[in-house]
């Protein structure tokens, strides 16, 4: 048995059906309900849209960067210089989260000022990070050659410097630039001191 309670007009017809009835006139009737739905689902569909585009710019936007970081004369593999059992050693290698394996010939020789010298700068297979790589004279603190990029397993085999040095011998020190792989934020920094030998 049910105990609900309604209340009835003087008609006889129940009082909920006619605010009910009210309500749905106020609101402009089924015509005026689905028009708002229609809006509304209208302007969903234009959020997502814009949402689509935002997300399209800003994955576009990442990649573009990347490719604007990463060097063009990079190389996939590891310098040819290597034995195949240093390449096997160096793959079985593991760097420690953290740290930075930096490889780059100790004397670098040019035949003038503006020729290309062998550098095999490397970023090892076995590292966490990508690296930029600065070459500075101690003498001066000139920069004389600055890399893009290199993920881990890439190498440069030559360099070509951005000043015409005079033939001679030039201290220098090579910067590696670790970057996080993901976001190419900066996360340290490691030096190694090299020479460069200007011939002619």
């Amino acid at each position: 048995m049910h105990n609900d309670k309604h209340s009835f007009n003087d008609d006889g017809a129940p009082r909920t059906a006619s605010r009910a009835a009210a309500s749905v006139r106020r609101g402009g009737g089924v015509a005026g309900f689905l028009q708002t739905r229609r809006n509304r689902v209208l302007a969903g569909a234009a959020v997502l849209v814009v949402v689509a585009v935002l997300v399209g710019v800003g994955v576009w936007w990442f990649i573009s960067s990347q490719d604007d970081f990463y060097d063009g004369n990079s190389i996939l593999g590891q310098a040819p210089y290597k034995t195949p059992e240093e390449v096997q050693a160096e793959l079985d290698r593991i760097v420690e989260e953290g740290m930075l394996n930096i490889s780059i010939a100790s004397v670098i020789e040019f035949a003038d000022g503006t020729a290309p010298g062998t550098a095999y700068i490397e970023n090892v297979p076995g590292n966490h990070y990508a690296m930029k790589v600065r070459i500075v004279l101690d003498d001066t603190g000139d920069v004389v050659y600055e890399s893009g990029g290199l993920k881990p397993g890439t190498y440069i085999e030559t360099i070509t410097l951005s000043q015409d040095l005079e033939p001679g011998s030039y201290p220098a020190t090579a910067t590696f630039t670790a970057y996080n792989m993901d976001t190419l934020e900066e996360v340290g920094q490691a030096g190694a001191n090299i020479n460069l030998e200007v011939l002619g």
